[in-house]
C-alpha cells in the first residue's frame, strides 16, 4: 500500500478549507442557511478536513507532537461531530466554524508548509 505523507493529507485540508471559504464568498449567514447545496458542499468541505486530520494523525502521530500550533483534537473532532450529527446539523454552527475557525487553519497549514519547504 501506497502511504501517503503528512504534507499530503495537509494539502488536502488546505484544499477542502480554501473550497469551503470559497463556496460561501459574498453570502451572509441567512443566505448560507436557505442554500442547501452550499450548506452541504461546506458541511462536506468540514468534514473532510477532519478526515484528512485523522487520517495524518493515524499514520504520522509524530506530526502533531512537532506542530502543536494546531487543534489537532478540535479537528479531529469536528468531522466526527458533523458525521455523527448529519441529520441534525445547524447551518449557523457550520457558517460560525466556516468563518471563525477556516481562515486560521489556512494560515497555520501555509506556516507548517512554509516551515516544511525551508527543509525543517
Amino acid at each position: 500500500m501506497n502511504e501517503r505523507r503528512a504534507i499530503d493529507y495537509l494539502n488536502e485540508m488546505y484544499e477542502a478549507a480554501s473550497e469551503a471559504l470559497s463556496f460561501v464568498g459574498g453570502m451572509d449567514g441567512a443566505a448560507f442557511a436557505g442554500d442547501k447545496l452550499t450548506f452541504k458542499a461546506v458541511t462536506f468541505c468540514h468534514f473532510t478536513i477532519g478526515a484528512a486530520a485523522s487520517r495524518l494523525l493515524v499514520t504520522h502521530p509524530e506530526f502533531a507532537t512537532e506542530h502543536p500550533d494546531l487543534p489537532w483534537t478540535k479537528i479531529c473532532g469536528t468531522g466526527n461531530r458533523i458525521l455523527d450529527g448529519v441529520f441534525d446539523l445547524d447551518p449557523s454552527d457550520i457558517w460560525e466554524a466556516t468563518y471563525r475557525t477556516l481562515p486560521e487553519l489556512l494560515s497555520a497549514i501555509d506556516a507548517i508548509r512554509h516551515w516544511h519547504a525551508q527543509g525543517e
